[in-house]
């Protein structure tokens, strides 16, 4: 198996990292690079990936890569030092050798930003098939129904999505080298099959107690499986995922990873655009009271929407069995504790302090003039407030207001 991991940021790097040192070298990795200065930088450094974690730094190599531009994908076959030193200085616009014809892609681990998914996921598409598998591993929520709604359009032939939810802190120390501050997990679930394979069928098996029941690998495919090839990189990503025991990476019910992605999103929504918005490190926005109130109106508004939206749905699946008169009558679903407002407000103070020495992303992003991910953060929030009717001021304003700090150059700042 050959895995893609594009978005090699301090998250992208960091997962990479565990995979390879947790995976036989049979199994292929790689790393798709935004450009060729960042391809020349990592090869200069040997290929070599670098994760600090308390003063204690640990390595991986084995890697593969390709370089994602704006003109094409090139595949770079592995070169030496002495080869490097002579020639990537003056990298040429185009590679003097024959290009290899790129492969297909297996198994796809996206970590980008939200707002570059989609354009990225277009240029790639000729690689993509039924067959394939994408994962999902992003701050913000709506990337998935974007891609179904843009590009994935036929079921048949729509790749197997992953979505994951991640709580580590880590920040790039230099291209390839990342520092791991706050140790957290990953938690990933499959989205269902729409050639209806129920990959979670263990966990309803009668014949084992509730409490005995586990998701099941076999569930997915196994060899004697008819559709192997079409579910075999599916099973080998969930594997492969498992596998990075470093990250307490563990594949859940994807009911329950939407719950972990919704309670992430709340979050962010109040600490990204806080940090991005004062200028500030993640654990200095908690020091006095106005910040508290209005991390709780955006755990209130979160929270609202969340409840809405378990009652919206729960409604539909009523309808779609057909009974729609004992609609009234039928208790209509549990907010889960975890997205309770004040669940919501507790998790922010509680990630804040964690990452204390953190930059947040959508600060790095303001201060770099790049774009930010609010439209998928608290723009989400603002989305689900306008499908039911709920208004969203808390949301709205900080949305705004990251918008005007992204609009004024920091260098006009008096």
């Amino acid at each position: 198996m050959r895995l893609h991991i594009i978005g090699l940021g301090p998250i992208g790097t960091l997962v990479a990292h565990h995979i390879r040192l947790s995976l036989p070298r049979e199994h292929k990795i790689t790393l798709i690079h935004k450009s060729n200065r960042l391809a020349s930088r990592e090869r200069l450094n040997g290929g070599v990936i670098r994760i600090e974690n308390n003063g204690i730094v640990t390595s991986s190599t084995g890697y593969d890569s390709e370089v994602f531009d704006e003109e094409e994908l090139i595949k770079r076959g592995p070169k030496s030092k002495r080869e490097l030193l002579g020639h990537t200085l003056n990298i040429p616009e185009k590679p003097r050798d024959p290009v290899e014809p790129l492969q297909q892609i297996e198994s796809l681990i996206i970590t980008t930003k939200a707002q570059s998914t989609l354009p990225i996921i277009t240029r790639l598409l000729p690689r993509l098939s039924a067959d394939s598998t994408i994962v999902l591993l992003q701050n913000g929520l709506g990337v998935y129904e974007r891609l179904i709604q843009h590009v994935f359009r036929n079921p048949e032939t729509r790749p197997q999505f992953i979505l994951a939810s991640n709580t580590h802190g880590a920040w790039l120390k230099n291209y390839s080298q990342v520092v791991h501050t706050g140790i957290g997990d990953i938690e990933f679930g499959i989205i269902p099959d729409p050639r209806n394979r129920d990959f979670e069928a263990s966990l309803k098996d009668e014949g084992v107690p509730a409490r005995d029941r586990r998701l099941e690998i076999n569930d997915i495919t196994r060899p004697n499986d008819l559709y192997f090839h079409r579910y075999r990189s599916l099973r080998l990503t969930v594997a492969a995922l498992s596998a990075a025991e470093a990250l307490n990476s563990k594949w859940r019910p994807i009911h329950e990873v939407q719950v972990a992605m919704r309670r992430k999103l709340a979050v962010n929504a109040v600490i990204n655009p806080l940090t991005a918005l004062m200028g500030c490190r993640n654990g200095e926005i908690f020091t006095q009271g106005a910040s508290w109130l209005i991390a709780r109106t955006i755990c209130i508004e979160a929270s609202t929407a969340y409840a809405r939206e378990l009652q919206s749905s729960t409604h539909s699946m009523l309808k779609s069995f057909g009974d729609v008169d004992n609609q009234g009558q039928v208790p209509i679903g549990r907010l889960p504790p975890a997205l309770q407002a004040g669940a919501l407000e507790t998790e922010c103070v509680r990630l804040a302090k964690s990452t204390r020495g953190n930059i947040s992303s959508m600060l790095t992003d303001v201060r770099q003039g790049r774009q930010t991910e609010i439209e998928y953060i608290n723009g989400y929030l603002l989305r689900l407030g306008t499908a039911y009717k709920l208004p969203m001021p808390g949301n709205l304003m900080l949305l705004n207001l990251v918008k005007m700090r992204s609009s004024i150059p920091l260098d006009q700042i008096l």
